[in-house]
Protein backbone atom coordinates (compact mmCIF):
# COMPACT_ATOMS: atom_id res chain seq x y z
CA UNK A 1 0.00 0.00 0.00
CA UNK A 2 2.69 2.32 -0.64
CA UNK A 3 3.99 2.71 3.13
CA UNK A 4 0.32 3.19 4.27
CA UNK A 5 -1.19 0.64 6.28
CA UNK A 6 -4.49 0.81 8.24
CA UNK A 7 -4.10 2.01 11.66
CA UNK A 8 -0.83 3.49 10.88
CA UNK A 9 0.43 6.89 10.91
CA UNK A 10 2.27 8.27 7.86
CA UNK A 11 3.39 11.62 6.41
CA UNK A 12 2.65 12.43 2.83
CA UNK A 13 5.20 14.89 2.36
CA UNK A 14 8.08 12.23 3.32
CA UNK A 15 6.32 9.94 0.48
CA UNK A 16 7.89 12.30 -2.10
CA UNK A 17 10.62 14.11 -3.02
CA UNK A 18 11.66 17.07 -5.15
CA UNK A 19 14.43 16.41 -7.17
CA UNK A 20 16.46 18.81 -8.99
CA UNK A 21 14.74 20.20 -12.55
CA UNK A 22 12.51 17.17 -12.97
CA UNK A 23 8.81 16.48 -11.82
CA UNK A 24 8.56 13.54 -9.29
CA UNK A 25 5.42 11.37 -9.13
CA UNK A 26 4.03 8.47 -6.82
CA UNK A 27 0.53 6.74 -7.30
CA UNK A 28 -0.52 5.26 -3.95
CA UNK A 29 -2.32 2.28 -3.78
CA UNK A 30 -5.12 2.59 -0.95
CA UNK A 31 -7.65 -0.62 -1.33
CA UNK A 32 -10.38 0.03 0.42
CA UNK A 33 -11.87 -3.97 -0.51
CA UNK A 34 -15.20 -2.77 -2.43
CA UNK A 35 -13.43 -4.32 -5.31
CA UNK A 36 -14.98 -1.67 -7.97
CA UNK A 37 -11.00 -0.74 -8.83
CA UNK A 38 -12.99 1.09 -11.53
CA UNK A 39 -14.68 3.72 -9.08
CA UNK A 40 -11.81 4.31 -7.21
CA UNK A 41 -10.30 7.42 -6.28
CA UNK A 42 -7.30 7.59 -7.55
CA UNK A 43 -4.25 9.38 -4.74
CA UNK A 44 -1.28 10.78 -6.76
CA UNK A 45 1.63 12.61 -5.22
CA UNK A 46 4.42 14.80 -7.02
CA UNK A 47 6.68 16.47 -6.12
CA UNK A 48 7.83 20.10 -8.60
CA UNK A 49 10.90 21.57 -8.81
CA UNK A 50 10.94 25.75 -9.00
CA UNK A 51 9.77 26.74 -12.38
CA UNK A 52 8.84 23.17 -13.73
CA UNK A 53 5.17 23.06 -15.48
CA UNK A 54 2.78 20.33 -16.81
CA UNK A 55 1.32 21.86 -19.71
CA UNK A 56 -2.82 22.22 -20.08
CA UNK A 57 -4.89 19.05 -19.57
CA UNK A 58 -8.16 18.14 -19.05
CA UNK A 59 -9.34 14.99 -17.04
CA UNK A 60 -12.70 12.95 -17.43
CA UNK A 61 -13.27 12.94 -13.51
CA UNK A 62 -12.77 15.48 -11.37
CA UNK A 63 -9.87 16.22 -9.19
CA UNK A 64 -9.00 17.57 -5.76
CA UNK A 65 -5.61 19.04 -5.74
CA UNK A 66 -3.78 19.79 -1.99
CA UNK A 67 -0.76 21.71 -1.84
CA UNK A 68 1.26 20.13 1.01
CA UNK A 69 4.17 22.04 0.45
CA UNK A 70 5.40 25.15 -1.34
CA UNK A 71 3.78 27.03 -3.86
CA UNK A 72 1.98 25.91 -7.10
CA UNK A 73 0.24 28.52 -8.87
CA UNK A 74 -2.65 27.06 -11.35
CA UNK A 75 -4.83 27.94 -14.46
CA UNK A 76 -8.10 26.27 -14.21
CA UNK A 77 -10.27 27.60 -16.86
CA UNK A 78 -7.99 30.51 -17.66
CA UNK A 79 -8.91 31.38 -14.01
CA UNK A 80 -5.61 32.15 -12.12
CA UNK A 81 -5.14 30.26 -8.79
CA UNK A 82 -2.08 30.35 -6.70
CA UNK A 83 -2.42 28.07 -4.12
CA UNK A 84 0.24 27.48 -0.84
CA UNK A 85 1.20 24.67 1.69
CA UNK A 86 -2.46 23.51 2.94
CA UNK A 87 -4.57 25.12 0.15
CA UNK A 88 -6.87 22.86 -1.93
CA UNK A 89 -8.65 23.39 -5.03
CA UNK A 90 -11.23 21.54 -6.82
CA UNK A 91 -11.17 21.06 -11.13
CA UNK A 92 -14.46 19.95 -12.03
CA UNK A 93 -13.91 16.90 -15.01
CA UNK A 94 -13.38 18.33 -18.32
CA UNK A 95 -11.97 21.59 -17.26
CA UNK A 96 -8.25 22.47 -18.78
CA UNK A 97 -5.94 23.49 -15.60
CA UNK A 98 -1.98 23.96 -15.79
CA UNK A 99 0.05 23.58 -13.01
CA UNK A 100 3.43 25.90 -12.73
CA UNK A 101 5.69 25.09 -9.69
CA UNK A 102 6.14 29.13 -8.23
CA UNK A 103 8.71 27.13 -5.63
CA UNK A 104 9.86 23.47 -4.90
CA UNK A 105 6.52 22.14 -4.15
CA UNK A 106 4.60 18.72 -2.97
CA UNK A 107 1.05 18.57 -3.65
CA UNK A 108 -1.59 15.84 -3.94
CA UNK A 109 -4.38 15.09 -6.29
CA UNK A 110 -7.00 12.70 -6.18
CA UNK A 111 -9.13 11.94 -8.96
CA UNK A 112 -12.86 11.45 -7.81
Amino acid sequence: MSGMTAGTVFYFNDMISIRPYQISSRTLNIAEGSGQAAEAPEWVLYGMDKDETISSETSPRSKLIHVLEGELHMLIAEQPCPLTAGAAVIVQAGTWHEFAAQSSCKFLQISI
